[in-house]
């Protein structure tokens, strides 16, 4: 029997855009932007001057209001930029302009890039999970999920949840936690143990080695879970307790398998906590402090999402992601991706501290 206080978190719901921004993307990577006097710059920082919007009369700056002429022709455009005339694709944008999306998470310690990665990306990142229209199919673990298809580097290099999250850390000096994986979560069978309440490293402890980290200290790892099916409460999306990055650690109560009770013993869920539900496609950045744990997944179909931890400098990551790395730089899936994309992935993966001995 259920408890009447059980799966009543709360729905926080974001809604899939009706129109996006656009990027304008030269052939290394490099996106169109205007600076501060208006004259045109190429940049591999997603911020606020890389932002279009496009229309039958050309383009539109978003921050600045400035319109620029241009012959749009079969998804792309040329335009001359400091004196060499470039040809841009116009590629899917966010929603908002970065800074609507920092002042968030600055606020809030959270923030959803709602369906920021295209249609296409979002097809082949089911087929690498075997989720949704892929159910079919058995995820391989026999490789690095990076080296088997090419949207896992494409979600990976996403270019406004980095800048993001380098903003909110005030660092660029990141690195990747672990090997971006997928995390599948089958249908709930009533039963079996379920993932608890938890912050996640630094301000835990680790197998890495890391002293726990004063969560009223510098910021020292930010989350990020792409949504690879739609997300929801009915079929197991992320929960969180809104708002704790700034609180102390859950209650014991909220972790009874933790604190005498039995092995599966579920977890808090009821009110208190916060269920943001997003379409496929999204990306949820959290700070590591927030509390969080699985869903319960009541529905008859796998939910899917790729995760990854953005951690500071001086933490110790939980895998080395450094061979992984060298495997992928052997692939057509490292071939494939531009060279901004190539740099972002290699540097986070391979800006490792050593593991103390």
């Amino acid at each position: 029997m259920t408890v009447q206080s059980e799966f009543q978190e709360r729905e926080v719901r974001v809604e899939q855009p009706s129109r996006y921004f656009k990027f304008l993307v030269a052939r290394d990577g490099a996106m169109l932007g205007l600076d501060d006097a208006q004259g045109l710059l190429l940049s591999d920082e997603a911020d606020d001057r890389v932002i279009w919007d496009v229309d039958h009369d050309g383009l539109k700056h978003v921050a600045s209001n400035r319109k620029i002429s241009a012959e749009l022709k079969n998804g792309n455009c040329s335009l001359e930029v400091a004196g060499n005339v470039e040809i841009f694709n116009i590629e899917h944008g966010p929603e908002k302009l970065p800074s609507e999306y920092l002042a968030h998470l600055k606020r809030e310690g959270w923030v959803c890039l709602t369906c920021i990665l295209n249609a296409d990306i979002v097809k082949s990142l089911q087929r690498v999970a075997g989720s949704d229209a892929y159910e079919h199919l058995t995820m391989n673990n026999d490789s690095p999920k990076i080296c088997q298809d090419v949207a896992v580097g494409r979600a990976i290099s996403e270019p406004v949840s980095l800048w993001l999250i380098r903003q909110y850390m005030e660092t660029r000096d990141l690195h990747l936690g672990h090997p971006p994986g997928f995390a599948v979560l089958r249908p709930y069978d009533g039963e079996s143990p379920v993932q608890g309440w938890h912050s996640d490293i630094p301000y835990i402890p680790s197998v890495g080695g890391n002293l726990v980290a004063d969560r009223k200290g510098p910021i020292k790892a930010v989350q990020r879970n792409v949504c690879v099916s739609d997300f929801n409460k009915e079929n197991g999306a992320t929960a969180y307790k809104l708002g704790s990055h700034s609180a102390d650690n859950p209650p014991p109560e909220w972790n009874p398998a933790r604190n005498g009770g039995p092995p599966n013993a579920r977890p808090y869920s009821g009110p208190e906590a916060d269920v943001v539900e997003a379409p496929a496609g999204s990306i949820v950045l959290y700070d590591a402090r927030t509390w969080h744990r699985a869903g319960f997944n009541h529905s008859n179909r796998k939910r899917a999402a790729m995760l990854q931890s953005f951690q500071a400098a001086d933490v110790i990551p939980k895998r080395d992601t450094r061979p992984v790395c060298k495997r992928w730089q052997a692939t057509p899936a490292y071939e494939q991706l531009n060279l901004r994309q190539q740099r972002e992935i290699t540097e986070l993966l391979m800006n490792q501290p050593d593991t103390p001995t």
